[in-house]
Protein backbone atom coordinates (compact mmCIF):
# COMPACT_ATOMS: atom_id res chain seq x y z
CA UNK A 1 0.00 0.00 0.00
CA UNK A 2 2.26 3.41 -1.17
CA UNK A 3 0.46 4.80 -4.20
CA UNK A 4 -2.73 6.58 -2.68
CA UNK A 5 -5.65 6.75 -4.70
CA UNK A 6 -4.47 3.84 -6.66
CA UNK A 7 -7.17 0.97 -7.48
CA UNK A 8 -6.78 -2.44 -6.32
CA UNK A 9 -8.51 -5.72 -7.70
CA UNK A 10 -6.37 -7.93 -5.57
CA UNK A 11 -4.91 -7.15 -2.14
CA UNK A 12 -3.02 -9.94 -1.49
CA UNK A 13 0.60 -8.61 -2.23
CA UNK A 14 0.31 -5.52 -0.74
CA UNK A 15 -1.46 -6.36 2.36
CA UNK A 16 1.38 -9.28 3.38
CA UNK A 17 3.29 -6.47 2.55
CA UNK A 18 2.19 -3.95 4.56
CA UNK A 19 1.99 -6.27 8.01
CA UNK A 20 5.00 -7.53 7.65
CA UNK A 21 6.53 -3.69 7.68
CA UNK A 22 4.07 -1.65 9.50
CA UNK A 23 5.50 2.18 9.81
CA UNK A 24 2.76 2.72 12.54
CA UNK A 25 -0.74 1.27 14.53
CA UNK A 26 -2.37 -1.80 12.59
CA UNK A 27 -5.88 -1.51 13.04
CA UNK A 28 -8.21 -3.94 10.40
CA UNK A 29 -11.69 -4.27 10.15
CA UNK A 30 -13.61 -7.43 8.47
CA UNK A 31 -16.18 -9.39 9.61
CA UNK A 32 -15.16 -12.55 8.26
CA UNK A 33 -11.85 -13.93 8.61
CA UNK A 34 -10.15 -17.24 7.36
CA UNK A 35 -7.71 -19.35 9.54
CA UNK A 36 -4.81 -18.80 7.19
CA UNK A 37 -5.06 -15.19 6.97
CA UNK A 38 -5.48 -14.70 10.43
CA UNK A 39 -2.11 -16.67 11.04
CA UNK A 40 -0.68 -14.04 8.96
CA UNK A 41 -1.72 -11.70 10.89
CA UNK A 42 -0.68 -13.27 14.00
CA UNK A 43 2.33 -13.72 12.71
CA UNK A 44 3.21 -10.44 12.02
CA UNK A 45 1.66 -8.95 15.21
CA UNK A 46 4.16 -11.27 17.49
CA UNK A 47 7.17 -9.75 16.18
CA UNK A 48 6.21 -6.13 15.94
CA UNK A 49 6.70 -3.17 18.06
CA UNK A 50 3.35 -1.57 17.41
CA UNK A 51 -0.30 -2.46 18.57
CA UNK A 52 -2.42 -4.70 16.72
CA UNK A 53 -6.27 -4.23 16.87
CA UNK A 54 -8.60 -6.37 15.03
CA UNK A 55 -12.38 -5.74 14.62
CA UNK A 56 -14.60 -7.93 13.43
CA UNK A 57 -18.28 -8.85 14.27
CA UNK A 58 -18.93 -12.19 16.65
CA UNK A 59 -21.36 -13.72 14.31
CA UNK A 60 -22.56 -17.82 15.44
CA UNK A 61 -23.91 -17.52 12.00
CA UNK A 62 -20.78 -16.62 10.07
CA UNK A 63 -19.15 -19.23 12.30
CA UNK A 64 -21.28 -22.12 11.59
CA UNK A 65 -21.53 -21.39 7.41
CA UNK A 66 -17.09 -21.73 7.29
CA UNK A 67 -16.84 -17.73 6.86
CA UNK A 68 -15.34 -16.97 10.29
CA UNK A 69 -12.42 -19.01 11.46
CA UNK A 70 -13.04 -19.20 15.88
CA UNK A 71 -9.45 -21.05 15.73
CA UNK A 72 -7.42 -18.08 13.80
CA UNK A 73 -8.79 -15.14 16.09
CA UNK A 74 -8.04 -17.71 18.87
CA UNK A 75 -4.31 -17.78 17.02
CA UNK A 76 -4.54 -13.74 16.76
CA UNK A 77 -5.17 -13.34 20.73
CA UNK A 78 -2.19 -15.81 21.67
CA UNK A 79 -0.49 -13.13 19.60
CA UNK A 80 -1.12 -10.08 21.11
CA UNK A 81 -3.91 -8.82 18.62
CA UNK A 82 -6.81 -6.86 20.30
CA UNK A 83 -9.99 -7.77 18.74
CA UNK A 84 -12.62 -5.91 18.98
CA UNK A 85 -16.83 -7.01 18.43
CA UNK A 86 -18.96 -4.26 17.08
CA UNK A 87 -22.23 -4.88 16.26
CA UNK A 88 -23.53 -4.65 12.13
CA UNK A 89 -20.00 -4.43 10.93
CA UNK A 90 -19.80 -4.67 7.39
CA UNK A 91 -16.75 -2.57 6.58
CA UNK A 92 -13.41 -3.61 5.11
CA UNK A 93 -10.99 -1.35 5.90
CA UNK A 94 -7.02 -1.95 6.42
CA UNK A 95 -5.01 0.57 8.60
CA UNK A 96 -0.74 0.19 8.89
CA UNK A 97 0.46 3.27 10.24
CA UNK A 98 -0.10 5.90 7.96
CA UNK A 99 -1.27 3.31 4.62
CA UNK A 100 -4.73 2.45 4.22
CA UNK A 101 -6.80 0.19 2.13
CA UNK A 102 -10.70 0.56 1.63
CA UNK A 103 -12.82 -1.62 -0.15
CA UNK A 104 -15.09 -4.72 -0.52
CA UNK A 105 -12.65 -7.99 0.79
CA UNK A 106 -12.82 -9.57 3.71
CA UNK A 107 -9.57 -10.54 5.80
CA UNK A 108 -10.03 -14.17 3.68
CA UNK A 109 -7.99 -16.45 0.90
CA UNK A 110 -10.96 -15.37 -1.24
CA UNK A 111 -11.60 -11.92 -0.68
CA UNK A 112 -7.44 -11.16 -1.02
CA UNK A 113 -7.37 -12.93 -4.00
CA UNK A 114 -4.82 -15.26 -2.60
CA UNK A 115 -6.89 -18.81 -3.06
CA UNK A 116 -7.45 -20.69 -6.13
CA UNK A 117 -11.05 -19.28 -6.75
CA UNK A 118 -10.37 -15.27 -5.80
CA UNK A 119 -13.67 -13.09 -5.46
CA UNK A 120 -13.86 -10.23 -7.50
CA UNK A 121 -13.12 -7.43 -5.22
CA UNK A 122 -12.26 -3.67 -5.51
CA UNK A 123 -10.46 -1.45 -3.36
CA UNK A 124 -9.08 2.02 -3.40
CA UNK A 125 -5.41 3.11 -1.29
CA UNK A 126 -6.44 6.15 1.28
CA UNK A 127 -3.85 9.08 1.46
CA UNK A 128 -2.54 9.78 4.95
CA UNK A 129 -5.36 12.15 5.86
CA UNK A 130 -8.17 9.62 5.21
CA UNK A 131 -6.49 7.16 6.95
CA UNK A 132 -6.56 9.70 9.71
CA UNK A 133 -10.00 10.05 9.66
CA UNK A 134 -11.20 6.27 8.81
CA UNK A 135 -8.77 5.33 12.32
CA UNK A 136 -10.72 8.10 14.28
CA UNK A 137 -14.65 6.53 12.62
CA UNK A 138 -13.56 3.19 13.39
CA UNK A 139 -12.71 4.02 16.93
CA UNK A 140 -16.11 5.99 17.56
CA UNK A 141 -17.69 2.63 17.08
CA UNK A 142 -19.21 1.35 20.12
CA UNK A 143 -17.20 -2.15 20.85
CA UNK A 144 -16.39 -4.54 23.49
CA UNK A 145 -13.23 -6.02 23.81
CA UNK A 146 -12.96 -9.80 23.19
CA UNK A 147 -11.43 -12.98 24.92
CA UNK A 148 -10.92 -16.61 25.18
CA UNK A 149 -14.30 -16.87 27.29
CA UNK A 150 -15.95 -15.30 24.30
CA UNK A 151 -14.57 -17.21 21.47
CA UNK A 152 -15.64 -20.22 23.59
CA UNK A 153 -19.23 -19.11 23.43
CA UNK A 154 -19.11 -18.31 20.18
CA UNK A 155 -18.32 -21.92 19.33
CA UNK A 156 -20.62 -23.30 21.60
CA UNK A 157 -23.57 -21.12 19.48
CA UNK A 158 -22.67 -21.66 16.39
CA UNK A 159 -22.98 -25.44 17.03
CA UNK A 160 -26.21 -24.71 18.00
CA UNK A 161 -27.33 -23.52 15.05
CA UNK A 162 -27.66 -27.02 13.39
CA UNK A 163 -30.00 -28.12 16.45
CA UNK A 164 -32.84 -25.95 15.85
CA UNK A 165 -36.53 -26.96 16.70
CA UNK A 166 -39.02 -26.22 14.12
CA UNK A 167 -41.50 -24.44 16.31
CA UNK A 168 -40.51 -21.46 18.65
CA UNK A 169 -41.32 -22.05 21.80
CA UNK A 170 -40.12 -18.98 24.07
CA UNK A 171 -39.29 -15.51 23.44
CA UNK A 172 -36.19 -14.71 21.42
CA UNK A 173 -32.86 -13.47 22.66
CA UNK A 174 -30.10 -13.56 19.73
CA UNK A 175 -29.06 -16.86 20.00
CA UNK A 176 -32.48 -18.16 19.30
CA UNK A 177 -33.38 -15.78 16.83
CA UNK A 178 -29.94 -16.99 14.91
CA UNK A 179 -31.18 -20.60 15.58
CA UNK A 180 -34.72 -20.13 14.11
CA UNK A 181 -33.97 -18.23 11.19
CA UNK A 182 -31.31 -20.50 9.74
CA UNK A 183 -33.27 -23.18 10.44
CA UNK A 184 -36.23 -21.04 8.45
CA UNK A 185 -33.42 -20.41 5.26
CA UNK A 186 -33.01 -24.25 5.09
CA UNK A 187 -36.99 -25.00 5.67
CA UNK A 188 -37.49 -22.86 2.21
CA UNK A 189 -35.33 -24.90 0.15
CA UNK A 190 -37.99 -27.34 0.38
CA UNK A 191 -39.52 -27.59 -3.03
CA UNK A 192 -42.57 -29.07 -1.80
CA UNK A 193 -43.25 -25.67 0.69
CA UNK A 194 -44.51 -23.01 -0.79
CA UNK A 195 -43.70 -19.29 0.74
CA UNK A 196 -45.85 -16.81 1.12
CA UNK A 197 -46.89 -12.92 2.57
CA UNK A 198 -50.69 -12.54 4.68
CA UNK A 199 -52.05 -9.71 5.74
CA UNK A 200 -53.66 -8.93 8.85
CA UNK A 201 -56.19 -6.58 9.83
CA UNK A 202 -55.34 -4.02 13.05
CA UNK A 203 -52.35 -3.15 14.75
CA UNK A 204 -49.78 -6.35 15.01
CA UNK A 205 -50.28 -8.52 17.48
CA UNK A 206 -46.92 -10.46 18.38
CA UNK A 207 -48.12 -12.59 21.56
CA UNK A 208 -50.75 -13.89 19.40
CA UNK A 209 -48.00 -15.69 16.82
CA UNK A 210 -46.15 -16.81 19.28
CA UNK A 211 -48.89 -19.74 20.60
CA UNK A 212 -50.61 -21.61 18.01
CA UNK A 213 -52.97 -19.70 16.29
CA UNK A 214 -54.94 -19.31 12.98
CA UNK A 215 -55.29 -16.82 10.22
CA UNK A 216 -59.15 -16.55 7.69
CA UNK A 217 -58.79 -15.78 3.79
CA UNK A 218 -61.88 -15.08 1.90
CA UNK A 219 -64.88 -17.34 0.62
CA UNK A 220 -64.05 -16.54 -3.52
CA UNK A 221 -61.70 -19.60 -3.54
CA UNK A 222 -60.33 -22.49 -1.43
CA UNK A 223 -57.05 -20.72 -0.57
CA UNK A 224 -53.86 -22.62 -1.98
CA UNK A 225 -52.35 -22.62 1.67
CA UNK A 226 -51.10 -26.22 2.46
CA UNK A 227 -49.24 -27.56 5.35
CA UNK A 228 -45.56 -26.54 5.73
CA UNK A 229 -45.91 -23.65 4.09
CA UNK A 230 -43.93 -20.97 5.29
CA UNK A 231 -45.83 -17.32 6.04
CA UNK A 232 -44.52 -13.62 6.63
CA UNK A 233 -47.32 -12.20 8.67
CA UNK A 234 -47.80 -8.56 7.60
CA UNK A 235 -50.47 -5.77 9.46
CA UNK A 236 -52.24 -4.12 6.63
CA UNK A 237 -52.59 -1.14 8.95
CA UNK A 238 -48.97 -0.22 9.41
CA UNK A 239 -47.47 -2.35 6.47
CA UNK A 240 -45.05 -4.31 9.60
CA UNK A 241 -43.91 -7.56 8.45
CA UNK A 242 -43.27 -9.03 12.09
CA UNK A 243 -43.34 -12.53 12.13
CA UNK A 244 -42.87 -16.05 10.51
CA UNK A 245 -45.49 -18.76 10.42
CA UNK A 246 -45.97 -22.38 9.53
CA UNK A 247 -49.12 -23.99 8.27
CA UNK A 248 -49.97 -26.93 10.00
CA UNK A 249 -53.17 -27.48 8.06
CA UNK A 250 -55.36 -27.66 5.27
CA UNK A 251 -57.90 -24.93 4.79
CA UNK A 252 -60.92 -25.51 6.72
CA UNK A 253 -64.32 -23.89 5.99
CA UNK A 254 -66.45 -22.01 8.97
CA UNK A 255 -64.85 -24.15 11.68
CA UNK A 256 -66.33 -24.77 14.86
CA UNK A 257 -63.97 -22.78 17.04
CA UNK A 258 -63.69 -19.89 14.54
CA UNK A 259 -67.30 -19.39 13.90
CA UNK A 260 -67.68 -19.38 18.22
CA UNK A 261 -65.41 -16.77 18.59
CA UNK A 262 -65.21 -14.43 15.60
CA UNK A 263 -67.81 -11.48 14.73
CA UNK A 264 -70.87 -13.27 12.19
CA UNK A 265 -70.03 -10.63 9.46
CA UNK A 266 -65.88 -11.55 9.33
CA UNK A 267 -66.81 -15.05 8.96
CA UNK A 268 -69.26 -13.98 6.30
CA UNK A 269 -66.15 -12.50 4.71
CA UNK A 270 -63.53 -14.76 5.58
CA UNK A 271 -65.17 -18.05 5.78
CA UNK A 272 -61.82 -20.08 4.73
CA UNK A 273 -59.58 -20.58 8.40
CA UNK A 274 -55.88 -21.96 8.20
CA UNK A 275 -54.23 -23.13 11.79
CA UNK A 276 -50.34 -22.17 12.08
CA UNK A 277 -47.37 -22.68 14.52
CA UNK A 278 -44.64 -20.06 15.30
CA UNK A 279 -41.63 -19.97 13.38
CA UNK A 280 -39.90 -16.48 14.17
CA UNK A 281 -41.77 -13.98 16.30
CA UNK A 282 -39.63 -11.57 17.63
CA UNK A 283 -39.64 -10.19 21.45
CA UNK A 284 -40.68 -6.85 19.96
CA UNK A 285 -42.09 -5.19 16.83
CA UNK A 286 -39.08 -4.94 14.21
CA UNK A 287 -39.08 -1.94 11.22
CA UNK A 288 -39.24 -4.53 8.36
CA UNK A 289 -41.70 -3.28 5.87
CA UNK A 290 -43.64 -4.43 3.46
CA UNK A 291 -41.94 -2.87 0.80
CA UNK A 292 -38.87 -4.14 1.89
CA UNK A 293 -39.95 -7.67 0.74
CA UNK A 294 -40.78 -6.37 -2.80
CA UNK A 295 -44.06 -6.62 -2.46
CA UNK A 296 -46.76 -4.07 -3.60
CA UNK A 297 -50.38 -3.70 -2.60
CA UNK A 298 -52.19 -4.35 -6.10
CA UNK A 299 -50.96 -7.94 -5.76
CA UNK A 300 -52.54 -8.36 -2.51
CA UNK A 301 -55.73 -8.56 -3.40
CA UNK A 302 -57.11 -12.05 -1.32
CA UNK A 303 -55.02 -10.84 1.42
CA UNK A 304 -52.19 -13.07 0.86
CA UNK A 305 -49.84 -13.57 -2.46
CA UNK A 306 -46.86 -16.34 -2.87
CA UNK A 307 -43.21 -15.26 -2.15
CA UNK A 308 -40.03 -15.51 -4.49
CA UNK A 309 -37.33 -17.49 -2.74
CA UNK A 310 -34.98 -14.07 -2.49
CA UNK A 311 -38.26 -12.70 -0.93
CA UNK A 312 -38.51 -14.44 1.67
CA UNK A 313 -34.78 -15.28 2.57
CA UNK A 314 -33.90 -11.54 2.69
CA UNK A 315 -36.84 -10.92 5.00
CA UNK A 316 -35.70 -13.87 7.22
CA UNK A 317 -32.40 -12.70 7.02
CA UNK A 318 -33.81 -9.07 8.33
CA UNK A 319 -36.29 -10.24 10.87
CA UNK A 320 -33.62 -12.14 12.25
CA UNK A 321 -31.02 -9.14 12.15
CA UNK A 322 -32.84 -6.58 13.66
CA UNK A 323 -33.82 -9.33 16.33
CA UNK A 324 -30.64 -9.74 17.06
CA UNK A 325 -29.62 -6.01 16.75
Amino acid sequence: MSSTGRLIDTAEECFKAAIADPDGDVVLTSPYLSVNVCDQIATAAQSSAMSWTLVTRLDPSAVANGYLSVKGLRRMLDSGVDIQHVERLHAKCFIVGHRAMLGSANLTGAGLGSSSKANRELGVELDQEQAASARAMIASWPARTVGQGDLDQLLERSKELTGTERTQRDRLDAVSALQLAEQLLEDARDPERSLWLKLKYGEPSLEGWRQESRFASPKKSRPGFRPGDLVFICSKKTRDCYAVVEVVSEPVFRPADYIEETDPAFVERWPWVNYTKPRLVPAKLMELKLDELGVHGRGLQNGHVRLQFDQFTAGVRALARLATA
